[in-house]
């Protein structure tokens, strides 16, 4: 009884969050608002959890720790006048919009998306990997490369960061133009080379993280579309359809990745489905559990494993590359974790979401004024986005903020060096293209 009692509280604390991202969209206007976005975030992120996983224990003070976050966080945008800023939004034109679906745009991304699959290639080669088993045993390639990058022993080099940097920007650049275009056949061809280096990545690595970003790049690009555009519906009936299909065409790719993780041949179906089930809790609702027990042990309640504790860490867990590049000596395991959380046969998982990181770095109050002050940014950028006509800074830091938002129920998106560098890239491709359209318009 007390634990239906914990998880209804819990339930509750996570309807709060959206109940506050639908006071602001109703103040605003729009749900394409930073704190209105990563609030549905985290209402997705607790509430499917809490309720398809009814009868797994929770503790309801992890949840309303995490509210407090995403309450935090959406306080930072009161000192803005948005009524202006939405005001002059409407200023922007349709060359404004149009100059995202470019001839130069249309050739980086093709230039992108090719890129990324040969240094993907180069990459995994360098591994000790053949091409030929590449394409002809993806099973077996993908859960060695898996189990290689679980222990640590792989060598990303400078083909490992050209190769995530450019399945990203295919991603946004493919978003970019997928929005501009009204042919069916054509917007077809550029969804499938958007996401066709991160499917590549998933079945030869068994790495589904880079998918599941590669899809916010993606919308967050066709969110900026909209922007400019000034069409700041979230979504219309025909997403959900759209978002149906496209899942059902992802399931076997997803699942064959899940199934590279290990099969045997005394594997009967409801053995396989176990495993995809198993995989599919651990990958989706698991972070939930996995902080939620982390978080008793930092209330000094009952917990299900013992911790290992790294307080006052100072950021080290927030913006990990940053401090190795002024010579941290701070050594991380493969998954930053090294408990795995788990709840009877459902799931298993090293995923304790951002949150464990911030209260290391800057403890339980700390965390809090981190989120003011990193929404604080996030919306003066936003500001600038709906003010401006070409503030390339502000589109970059708007798709970042999208992705750092959907990857927040795993970790810190800047523990990675590539992350500083994806940002100049598409700085650069941005401001390169308003120049040539400019220089193209006047010749006109």
């Amino acid at each position: 009884m007390a634990e239906n009692i914990d998880k209804l509280l819990a339930i509750f604390f996570s309807i709060l969050i959206f109940a506050q991202a639908y006071c602001i969209r109703s103040v605003v206007g729009t749900w394409i608002f930073p704190a209105c976005l990563f609030s549905i975030a985290w209402f997705v992120f607790t509430f499917f959890p809490l309720v398809v996983l009814f009868n797994v224990p929770i503790e309801p003070l992890s949840v309303l720790f995490i509210a407090l976050c995403v309450f935090s966080f959406s306080l930072s945008a009161l000192p803005f006048n948005w009524a202006k800023a939405f005001e002059n939004n409407k200023r922007k034109d349709d060359g404004d919009s149009a100059k995202f679906n470019s001839g130069f745009i249309c050739k980086l991304f093709w230039f992108s998306s090719v890129s990324a699959i040969v240094f993907t290639v180069i990459s995994v080669i360098s591994n000790g990997f053949y091409l030929y088993s590449m394409i002809f045993d993806i099973l077996d390639t993908s859960g060695k490369y898996a189990a290689m990058r679980g222990q640590g022993e792989l060598d990303y080099g400078n083909w490992g960061r050209a190769s995530i940097i450019f399945t990203y920007t295919t991603a946004v650049l493919g978003g970019l133009i997928f929005y501009g275009e009204k042919k069916r056949v054509r917007k077809f061809i550029f969804i499938f080379m958007a996401f066709a280096p991160s499917l590549f990545v998933m079945l030869t690595q068994s790495a589904k993280l880079i998918l599941f970003l590669s899809i916010a790049f993606f919308y967050g690009s066709i969110f900026v579309r909209k922007i400019y555009s000034n069409k700041l519906k979230l979504v219309n009936g025909a997403f959900f359809a759209r978002l149906i299909g496209y899942g059902l065409l992802l399931f076997p790719l997803v699942a064959i990745s899940f199934l590279s993780r290990g099969t045997s041949d005394s594997d009967d179906a409801t053995g396989i489905f176990h495993k995809v089930s198993n995989s599919f809790f651990s990958y989706v609702f698991g972070h939930l559990y996995a902080f939620s027990d982390w978080f008793s042990h930092y209330l000094g309640a009952r917990t299900e494993l013992n911790y290992s504790d790294s307080f006052f860490s100072y950021g080290n867990y927030t913006f990990q590359s940053i401090f190795d590049l002024f010579g941290s000596q701070k050594i991380f395991p493969a998954g930053v974790y090294e408990e795995y959380f788990s709840y009877q046969e459902m799931f298993t998982t090293n995923i304790y979401t951002i949150f464990r990181g911030l209260i290391y770095d800057f403890g339980s109050v700390g965390t809090l004024l981190f989120m003011f002050l990193l929404g604080l940014v996030i919306h003066a950028f936003f500001y600038r986005l709906l003010s401006s006509r070409n503030s390339w800074v502000s589109c970059v830091v708007f798709i970042i903020s999208i992705v750092c938002f959907q990857a927040s129920f795993i970790i810190s998106l800047f523990m990675a060096r590539y992350m500083y560098l994806l940002c100049v890239v598409l700085f650069l491709f941005l401001a390169a293209n308003d120049f040539i359209w400019k220089r193209y318009q006047v010749k006109k």
